[in-house]
């Protein structure tokens, strides 16, 4: 028993480092990991040894009792997700594909392909599966003819298509049955649906170029976004977590959901939809196509997430003033360029001359940073929220810097918009 144990670890082990080896961009661990794999087929750890031989497969599947509500329930998502009618059974399908019409290369223990396998059984759906772990003439091959080094790998008739997301987005438009002949094209339809719940990655650059600040939602589990990153301020809920956790971003604004591929984003708008939500759009080919594009992404956590839309504050007529309205131009400007703390002491010596018209207010002035030719400050007491703290920033502060200190050539605050 502990021998076998000890071996189990061992296999398991190898087949790790083996297998980060082969995916490192570095030929020399590439080379490393094949004298590795061929070192342990010779003294045997390749695999498990069994005491025993494994009993046959016989691809039965075993009785599997379901509550009465249970059964109810998995009626309903059939019936949302149009896998049957609602008042019987899919429509008829013509003859079965040929079991080899569809293989399923992948690796053991691949949570992907497990979903795409209990998907194609779902339907009903002959397949062939091949296991590649461990097979290193199978995996470059898959490499050469796909291009991408994960798995499942899964070919219609022949062709790659891809993996899970691909596979479920054929099955969702209707693609897939039409590949395999069991449909008429009738069902086309059913994919033009699509067209008017998504945004291009075009579209949607052009409207962050514009200024404007997206809402945008990833899908995607926490380990996708940490692995391939996410866009900016993007607020991460995971598709099975996004019904009862919708409340968390806000029902009337716009988003802008977003996966890997464009499938689960498509059905994260069929949910948010049914909870009240009405102005949810996908982004089609999610953040692949983003990437492919050459558009940037940030690292997960690395910068707040957007969960509400950015408030446009209108300009409001308001019978105050800005204490700085009669002042006049600031005289005795400093010609010379200053820095460090120079450059400090200047401009705390402006701000200070600025601070009784404030004050008279009821608010005060905080000096936040100097940024090369940027003052930072911030309005505090009764000038925050005041109308007429723009006049105050822009036509007093700001001015009265430029013309005392003519190498400071703009302001920054929280409170100008």
């Amino acid at each position: 028993m502990l021998m076998t144990l000890a071996q189990r670890i061992t296999v398991r082990v190898l087949d790790s480092v083996i297998e980060r080896a082969r995916q490192s961009d570095n030929g020399g661990l590439r080379l490393a990991a094949g004298a590795l794999h061929r070192v342990r087929s010779v003294v045997g750890l390749d695999q498990v040894q069994r005491a025993t031989d494994l009993p046959q497969w016989t691809d039965v599947q075993p009785e599997r009792p379901m509550w009465t509500t249970d059964r109810r329930k998995m009626r309903k998502w059939q019936i949302d997700q149009g896998i049957v009618r609602e008042d019987g059974p899919a429509a008829p399908v013509a003859a079965a594909p040929a079991p080899d019409a569809i293989k399923v290369y992948y690796k053991r223990g691949c949570p992907y392909a497990r979903a795409a396998i209990e998907l194609l059984r779902e339907r009903e759906i002959p397949f062939i599966e091949q296991d590649v772990k461990g097979d290193p003439q199978t995996l470059e091959w898959l490499v050469i003819v796909t291009g991408k080094k994960t798995t499942p790998q899964i070919f219609i008739d022949g062709k790659p298509i891809g993996g899970y997301d691909e596979l479920r987005t054929l099955d969702t438009s209707g693609e897939l049955a039409r590949l395999l002949g069991k449909v008429t094209p009738a069902g086309a339809a059913d994919h033009e649906s699509f067209v008017d719940d998504e945004i291009t990655v075009e579209d949607l650059q052009a409207r962050i170029a514009e200024g404007v600040a997206v809402l945008t939602l990833d899908v995607r589990s926490y380990a996708e976004a940490d692995d391939t990153g996410m866009l900016a301020h993007a607020v991460l809920i995971p598709l099975a977590e996004l019904e009862p956790r919708c409340a968390e971003i806000e029902r009337e604004a716009v988003w802008i959901a977003y996966c890997r591929s464009g499938s689960r984003s498509r059905e994260a708008v069929a949910v948010l939809r049914g909870q009240g939500f009405r102005n949810v759009v996908s982004l089609r080919g999610g953040i692949d196509a983003w990437r492919a594009a050459g558009l940037p992404v940030v690292r997960l956590g690395a910068v707040a997430p957007r969960t509400r839309p950015a408030r446009v504050s209108l300009t409001v007529l308001h019978p105050e003033r800005s204490p700085f309205e009669n002042a006049g131009d600031y005289a005795g400007a400093v010609a010379d360029i200053l820095d460090g703390d120079a450059l400090l002491a200047r401009v705390r010596e402006v701000l200070d001359e600025c601070r009784p018209m404030i004050q008279q207010d009821g608010g005060d002035i905080e000096l936040l940073d100097i940024q090369g030719d940027v003052v930072h400050v911030a309005l505090t007491g009764n000038c925050i929220g005041c109308p007429s703290s723009q006049a105050t920033l822009r036509q007093g502060i700001e001015r009265r810097l430029k013309q005392a200190i003519p190498q400071i050539k703009s302001i920054a605050s929280p409170q100008l918009v």
